[in-house]
């Protein structure tokens, strides 16, 4: 895990963006309440970044600040790793990632962006970094990423990323309005990775 750590919990770069380390401050807080205070909560239907995860996007500062002290506690301190992105020193979204050091498996933890940064390819170019550092420099075996069944952009995303489409896991997420949805699981292995 140690390498895991070195690795990616600091900031990185793209050739687009910057991936920020924000510990849960209030400062830090004020900044992403700034990025999504006046996001329309219907475009975040696959997401539940919040405390709980009883919604889409926090409603409030407090909300927003809570949910990063519930996710350093809940995601970051066992075993992940998450950053702010930022583009042109704007905050646009979030991404967070995962690591199993017993079975050398990366997963794909909450991934969000703005509306104005959705379909510009840059969760595309931060998995590129991801899975590039995953398997020439953690030495990882296999990353798994998984997306909601309906979700059809991420289905894309994740495919043109070179990822198997390995199964579905039916009815295994509860929404905020009480519905299930089916979840597809993608993997890809260091054996089909290509430098």
């Amino acid at each position: 895990m140690d390498r895991f750590y070195e690795l990616f919990r600091r900031n990185l770069k793209t050739s687009r963006l910057e991936l920020r380390v924000l510990e849960p401050t209030p400062e830090n807080a004020k900044v992403v309440w700034e990025a999504i205070k006046d996001e329309n909560s219907a475009d975040f239907k696959y997401i539940n970044w919040t405390p709980e995860y009883k919604k889409p996007l926090p409603e409030s500062f407090e909300e927003t600040l809570a949910q990063m002290q519930q996710e350093q506690n809940r995601d970051v301190v066992p075993n992940g790793a998450v950053w702010y992105v930022f583009y042109n020193g704007k905050l646009i979204g979030h991404h967070g990632v995962f690591y199993f050091d017993n079975n050398k498996s990366m997963q794909s933890g909450n991934v969000w962006f703005v509306k104005s940064a959705q379909g510009h390819g840059f969760n595309q170019e931060i998995w590129s970094l991801l899975i590039k550092m995953a398997f020439e420099q953690l030495g990882a075996n296999r990353i798994m990423r998984q997306c909601m069944a309906s979700n059809k952009k991420s289905q894309k995303s994740i495919l043109d990323s070179g990822f198997h489409l390995d199964g579905r896991i039916r009815a295994s997420t509860q929404m905020p309005d009480g519905t299930f949805m089916d979840q597809l699981v993608f993997t890809k292995l260091a054996q089909e990775y290509k430098k």
